[in-house]
């Protein structure tokens, strides 16, 4: 056969795809489902290697040689074939390298004895050569304790085709295809292991051809190599580039997918950052957020957002989506993070400047009026009002600036912050004119309230720019009720007479206004 006369270097071309393929799976190997694929591909490109050696070597001995090479791959590529089908459908590979070394102890038994054939024949009664269609290779007559060896390797392949076929029951519809094309590519060396002997194929390296199906295969499952076609390079393309963080996780919450944007957000979120997040499991994660992780283990969509603890400022917008039409527990989940900081601090900054003066960092008027309105009344308490400005604060405008002016309320206004920061609303409410309702027991503690303010007040200075420093008074007007049926207008009317009372009377001094009635309110914002 004129094809034949190419054959050793068939087998030399399988050996390059093998190590190349090897070696674009070796940075997967930390990837569940995929430690074990790139020895397994190593172990085929030094199978299909040594099998081009054996034909290509002139001599008996170098052509033993190269026979005797091939075993150990040749063995152990039938458990590592186990290995990487355990590790792609089981929940965890947790143990199973322990588990591989024990199951190649008789692997490395048969090689010694096959290197050491020669003093013993126990594992060969008969070495020679055998030409086939123009092919010359070893042929040997395997003793019965060679194929005790041979029928225990041959198990660890008849036991992946085992697993993979019993996955397929439960695998999802999204997967399944990929499962399918596995198992079919797998029976191919497996059944090979019958076939062969049935249909008296003799060929030497045969048997590694055998296993390329299964290692392409899984190559293109499980890694699914985008620069096959222009489509999948630019969906990768914009999967790692997108803003917006992406994580794809199995039925068993191990994340088996992850954009690059999504990894930093997950720094971010759990504190930390492991070498790979493909393979670690999303369940710590989401257990710090109760509801999010409510529904992520019920399997349902929903959207979220999420501040990490103690990462002031820090804002992530999530939205579950289930992989498959009918949610059950057995189905994946892709999660959306987008970073929404930056939008919560301009919305921050437009409700800041909504509901604060600018000056004075108090509530400016009409977010003031609005929040008292709102503010109940606590049990066995009085609702009080005090209305208050800056005595002459023309004057200090005159004489100083207007600059000077703006000092002195700022200053005001850090003194009320301070004062009751953690017992009323504070607001300004007019150019030099500010605002406080808090709770009081009665008229008599309101009214204690403000002139003990009143006088720290007097006794406070405010030191402006270029040296001159001032003192400031303040004229008070409060009013006080008892009766939830009150408006705030009816208490603001009352105080600001009271206050007015205050100033004509000399300034720097509380006034009590009457108790005001109930009556229709009037809005004033």
């Amino acid at each position: 056969m004129p094809w034949m006369q190419g054959y050793p270097f068939y087998l030399i071309m399988g050996s390059v795809l093998s190590l190349y393929m090897g070696i674009g799976s070796y940075k997967h190997r930390h990837t569940p489902g995929r430690g074990s694929l790139w020895i397994l591909m190593l172990l085929v490109s030094l199978v299909f290697a040594a099998t081009a050696g054996e034909i290509l070597s002139g001599s008996f001995e170098a052509k033993l040689w190269w026979k005797n090479m091939q075993q150990g791959p040749l063995f152990l590529s039938t458990i590592f074939t186990y290995a990487v089908i355990k590790e792609y459908v089981s929940r965890s590979s947790e143990g199973l390298q322990g588990r591989l070394l024990l199951f190649c102890l008789p692997v490395v038994a048969d090689v010694l004895l096959i290197y050491t054939d020669s003093y013993h024949h126990l594992m060969r009664s008969g070495v020679g050569l055998a030409t086939v269609a123009g092919i010359t290779g070893i042929a040997v007559e395997p003793t019965v304790l060679s194929m005790i060896f041979i029928a225990y390797d041959q198990l660890f392949g008849l036991y992946a085709v085992y697993l993979l076929a019993i996955s397929l029951l439960n695998a999802p519809k999204y997967h399944f295809r990929h499962h399918l094309l596995l198992l079919l590519s797998l029976l191919v060396p497996v059944a090979s292991i019958f076939l062969l002997p049935l249909l008296r194929i003799t060929l030497t390296g045969f048997t590694a051809f055998t296993y390329l199906p299964p290692i392409i295969a899984a190559y293109l499952t499980l890694f699914r190599d985008p620069r096959l076609s222009l489509y999948p390079l630019a969906k990768n393309k914009i999967f790692e580039n997108m803003k917006d963080g992406i994580v794809l996780t199995d039925h068993y919450d191990d994340i088996i997918d992850i954009n690059t944007a999504a990894g930093e957000m997950l720094a971010e979120l759990a504190e930390e950052q492991p070498e790979t997040w493909m393979g670690a499991s999303i369940r710590p994660l989401l257990r710090q957020y109760g509801q999010l992780s409510a529904h992520y283990m019920g399997r349902r969509e929903g959207q979220f957002e999420i501040e990490p603890p103690g990462r002031s400022g820090l804002c992530y917008g999530v939205a579950l989506i289930a992989m498959e039409r009918v949610r059950t527990k057995n189905s994946g989940m892709l999660i959306v993070f987008t970073d929404l900081s930056e939008k919560k601090r301009y919305e921050q900054e437009l409700l800041y400047q909504a509901t604060v003066d600018d000056l004075t960092g108090l509530y400016n008027r009409r977010h003031f009026m609005r929040l008292v309105q709102n503010y109940s009344l606590q049990f066995g308490d009085g609702l009080a009002l005090l209305l208050f400005d800056i005595d002459d604060f023309k004057s200090i405008n005159d004489t100083y600036g207007h600059i000077a002016g703006d000092q002195a309320l700022m200053d005001l206004s850090g003194r009320i912050m301070q004062i009751y920061h953690n017992k009323g609303i504070a607001g300004r409410v007019g150019g030099e004119e500010f605002a406080v309702c808090f709770f009081a027991a009665g008229e008599a503690a309101a009214l204690e309230e403000a002139e003990s303010f009143r006088a720290a007040m007097s006794g406070h200075t405010v030191k402006l720019d270029g040296g001159y420093s001032i003192r400031l008074t303040v004229s008070i007007g409060i009013a006080f009720t008892e009766r939830k049926d009150v408006t705030f207008e009816d208490l603001y009317r009352e105080a600001d007479e009271a206050l007015y009372r205050s100033k004509a009377a000399g300034k720097n001094r509380v006034t009590l206004g009457r108790q005001p009635t109930a009556r229709e309110a009037v809005k004033m914002i």
